[in-house]
């Protein structure tokens, strides 16, 4: 008996740490975990449970959550670090307390086959991607199953099953279906058994008082102080239509591909439900994956990927599994190849976990943090501007909320009440995405001083398509740049333009295909902007910019400067035409017109790594070397798709101002990174030894 323990120890250990190792390879936080920090912050402060002050806006799901998150903001404590170790205990709970769940489900319940449900769960990636997430991902989905496992054990429900759903409906609006199916699979067992409706039913107000105690609070306050009797993301992002649907089912077979055995292992679940003896348990369980599985793919699934929806479920699928898979092998192989068999295929699966959604995972993570670093520097953007930015405008709000002063308009309506109960939908803006809403005469209205595409220079959302219809939007922004390719709209001075929406959004959804295909088929771009430019408004300069980039990238440098001067005429603070336009000159031998231009460019975009770089080969070709040095040097620490010729120029720029250890150490640093560059090489070799 001891021998079986210390076996059972050291493989839950064993598990714990391939749970650790993928922890620390998935590790990342998801920037909606600081719309909870912010509303837990701005509590502690006196603000009010709100995002942004004076504003009563329920934009966010996961009460309870928010409620934990005040400690560390009272205690003086990194409330990031608090709630990612909320999610690392919660796992950990979780996967320990799914070996239980097993066993609950099991016509065998001291078999130590259910320890394969435990190994299951930690060798799932998605539970370790959402682990670390700062949100309440972990926490919902123990809360779940430990209501799940209380009611197999007992067989019936009593006051602390009540408290327990209760619980999870406070951390995520789905916690009342779970718990409604819960009562509803006790009260059909009930209704069959040998005993009255009427004393059978009896039974089901222990639970529902415990929850009632628990959920009725909330709701209450919930109308009270918001004025609505659902959170406001549930008007945001909820509708029916086909292309929810659609979305909604390439999410879940997404799911079933990486941890659902392709669809088998739901079905492994109905298994179960041949057998006598675990037919409660197991239709109980049935019934709560399935419900899961359908009420994910109506809604559309996630904005946030990587199964996050599915995971409440997922103890219960992967118990379900395991003992489908113990009783299948033991009535076909016998006692005695049974057992070998089912580690073998436990290990299997184990493997096929860690390694089959690792590429999608790691492809998230990245995807991710550089979505991260994106609000950051929106962030740092606001912090250091010369007058404090007011308020910022994306589709993407913690980190910006949280990490500065201004108030935040969530574009897409999550946090905010105009724009998520009356949208306004504007003819050709397709909505083929989830957060569909928007409502663009009042984002203009709002006057944000800065509004970050969270998807770069591509406008993605619908949200986002639609503010180009707008002339106050077209007239009362210019853009600049983070980096080259994390381009900021700022409000101009003494903007103030009458509103006036375009009649038809087809010409920006031309627009944004021809941003789409550009690097890859710049013929059928150039076509695109073309249609945008014959459909759209007049006062709309991009187009025009984005064909006289590509003319320019094909070497018909005549027809590029047609193009560009277009775009300058309709906007002189076209950055990227301005700067190319200086290139134009400077390899034309315009010299003395491309200075102005590239330095109206750096002037509207400091931050650009393409301007600075332009701006150093104009003062090049004007013999101001140490000027030049100085710009490309600043190129090269911005970084960019011109970094390496940044590089051999500033070589060059520093050998003419008289530094040969400048050129030296500019040439050595391009070689590193390119050692087939043969311009280098000759340039490092004419340097001749130190």
């Amino acid at each position: 008996m001891k021998r079986h323990a210390l076996a059972a120890f050291l493989l839950l250990v064993c598990a714990g740490l391939l749970f650790a190792v993928l922890c620390a390879r998935y590790d990342v936080l998801q920037d909606d975990a600081y719309i909870s920090l912010v509303y837990a912050k701005n509590l502690v402060d006196g603000v009010g449970l709100v995002f942004n002050p004076g504003e009563r806006v329920e934009g966010y799901t996961n009460f309870s959550w928010v409620m934990l998150l005040t400690l560390p903001h009272a205690l003086g404590l990194d409330a990031v670090v608090v709630a990612r170790t909320l999610g690392v205990l919660a796992a950990s709970a979780l996967i320990l307390l799914s070996w239980r769940l097993a066993s609950s489900l099991s016509s065998r319940p001291a078999d130590p086959a259910h320890l394969a449900t435990p190994c299951l769960l930690a060798a799932n990636g998605a539970l370790a991607f959402w682990t670390l997430s700062g949100m309440e991902t972990a926490l919902f989905a123990l809360l779940i199953t430990a209501g799940a496992v209380r009611y197999l054990q007992r067989g019936e429900l009593d006051g602390w099953t009540g408290i327990l759903f209760g619980l999870a409906a406070l951390t995520r609006p789905e916690g009342w279906m779970f718990f409604g199916l819960t009562v509803a699979h006790r009260g059909v067992r009930l209704l069959l058994g040998p005993s009255s409706s009427t004393v059978a039913l009896r039974g089901l107000w222990p639970p529902t008082v415990g929850y009632a105690a628990l959920v009725l609070p909330h709701l209450l306050f919930r109308w009270l102080y918001y004025g609505y009797p659902l959170p406001n993301t549930f008007y945001a992002k909820t509708g029916v239509s086909l292309t929810y649907l659609e979305l909604g089912l390439r999410y879940t077979g997404d799911f079933l591909a990486d941890y659902g055995l392709w669809g088998l292992a739901p079905i492994a679940v109905l298994g179960l439900l041949a057998r006598r003896r675990t037919r409660p348990g197991a239709s109980y369980v049935a019934l709560l994956i399935f419900a899961n599985v359908a009420y994910v793919t109506l809604i559309g699934g996630d904005t946030l990927v990587e199964n996050r929806l599915h995971l409440p479920v997922l103890a219960l699928l992967s118990a379900a599994v395991v003992e489908t898979a113990r009783v299948t092998l033991l009535r076909t192989l016998g006692r005695r190849y049974a057992p070998t068999a089912f580690v073998a295929l436990m290990l299997a699966m184990v493997a096929g976990s860690v390694t089959g959604a690792d590429a999608d995972l790691r492809h998230a993570r990245d995807a991710i943090t550089a979505h991260n670093s994106k609000l950051q520097e929106l962030a740092d953007y606001a912090n250091e501007a010369g007058e404090p930015f007011t308020l910022l405008a994306s589709t993407a709000i913690g980190i910006p909320r949280y990490r500065t002063q201004a108030a935040v308009l969530d574009l897409v309506g999550l946090t905010d009440e105009t724009i998520a109960h009356r949208p306004q939908r504007l003819p050709g803006i397709h909505d083929d995405h989830i957060l569909r809403n928007y409502q663009v005469v009042y984002a203009m209205d709002r006057a944000p001083d800065a509004i970050l595409f969270i998807s770069g220079i591509r406008p993605g959302t619908p949200a986002e398509r639609a503010l180009f219809l707008s002339q106050r939007f077209r007239r009362d922004y210019r853009l600049t740049y983070l980096q080259d390719h994390r381009p900021v709209y700022l409000r101009r001075p003494g903007a103030g333009h009458a509103e006036s929406l375009h009649h038809d959004g087809a010409f920006i959804e031309r627009y944004a295909e021809g941003l789409a295909v550009m690097r890859h088929d710049p013929a059928r771009a150039m076509r695109l902007f073309g249609e945008a430019i014959s459909l759209g408004p007049d006062d709309f300069a991009m187009p025009h910019s984005w064909i006289g980039r590509l003319l320019y990238e094909e070497g018909d440098l005549e027809q590029a400067a047609v193009y560009l001067r277009r775009a300058m005429a309709i906007d002189e603070t076209t950055v990227m035409a301005l700067a190319h336009l200086a290139l134009i000159e400077t390899m034309s031998g315009g010299h003395g017109q491309a200075l102005p231009l590239v330095e109206a460019a750096v002037r509207l975009a400091p931050r650009s790594h393409f301007c600075r770089y332009v701006f150093g080969r104009v003062l090049m070709s004007l013999d101001r070397a140490v000027d030049a040095a100085s710009e490309l040097a600043l190129a090269v620490e911005l970084g960019g798709a011109q970094s390496a010729d940044s590089l051999y120029r500033l070589g060059l720029a520093s050998q003419r101002a008289g530094n040969p250890g400048g050129a030296r150490s500019a040439w050595k640093t391009l070689l590193e990174l390119q050692p087939a560059h043969a311009d280098a090489r000759r340039a490092l070799s004419a340097l001749g030894p130190l």
